[in-house]
């Protein structure tokens, strides 16, 4: 048992190492070496777990996007407006906090790694798997289908616009345009 929590302890470590160098510097600049000694890890225990650093980051980008996801469908499912705004707040806070590192996820392009891509399919496999996009028609389930893909190159979209250009607005133009997206597409394509 005390290897297994090792093991997750080494891996978490190795995470927020690196979620901490990207909100410093490029995803290029940042070396395993580094990250072994930002974490007390020597590098072949990070060998261990990971073959290569792509496979940290895509490790961390999943994990990032399933907190991130958690908090954003509480929000879209919140029946109350308060709740729905304290839980954007949160949101944007969390956002704010890893403003460099988020962009920088977003706009890697490596042989292995495409951020914007991870971000989109793993937004709509998330989205897919809620109750709420339970169908039992054909007709139905594609219509779903089609509005979660649209939905998550859309909230992509917009993530990425606005940590490139987030200072320029205020949160609830944020909100505005995601609630726009939100029940534009819905409707459109569910209600047709």
């Amino acid at each position: 048992m005390r290897k297994l929590s090792n093991s997750i302890g080494s891996v978490e470590k190795l995470k927020q190492a690196l979620l901490i160098c990207l909100n410093e510097k490029e995803y290029g600049d940042i070396t395993i070496a580094e990250l072994a000694k930002r974490t007390k890890i020597n590098r072949t225990t990070f060998y261990l777990f990971y073959g290569m650093k792509d496979e940290l980051l895509i490790d961390l980008a999943n994990s990032m996007m399933d907190k991130w996801f958690q908090t954003f469908f509480d929000l879209n499912m919140a029946k109350q407006l308060d709740r729905e705004n304290m839980l954007f707040h949160q949101l944007l806070a969390w956002l704010e906090q890893w403003r460099p590192a988020l962009k920088r996820i977003l706009d890697i392009r490596t042989d292995s790694f495409d951020g914007f891509t991870l971000f989109t399919e793993g937004f709509e496999k998330r989205m897919a798997t809620q109750k709420v996009f339970a169908a039992t028609n054909e007709k139905t389930r594609k219509k779903y289908d089609l509005f979660i893909k649209i939905y998550s190159v859309g909230l992509a979209s917009i993530l990425k616009w606005w940590l490139d250009e987030g200072e320029s607005f205020e949160a609830a133009e944020f909100h505005a345009i995601i609630e726009r997206l939100r029940y534009r597409g819905y409707y459109s394509i569910l209600t047709d």
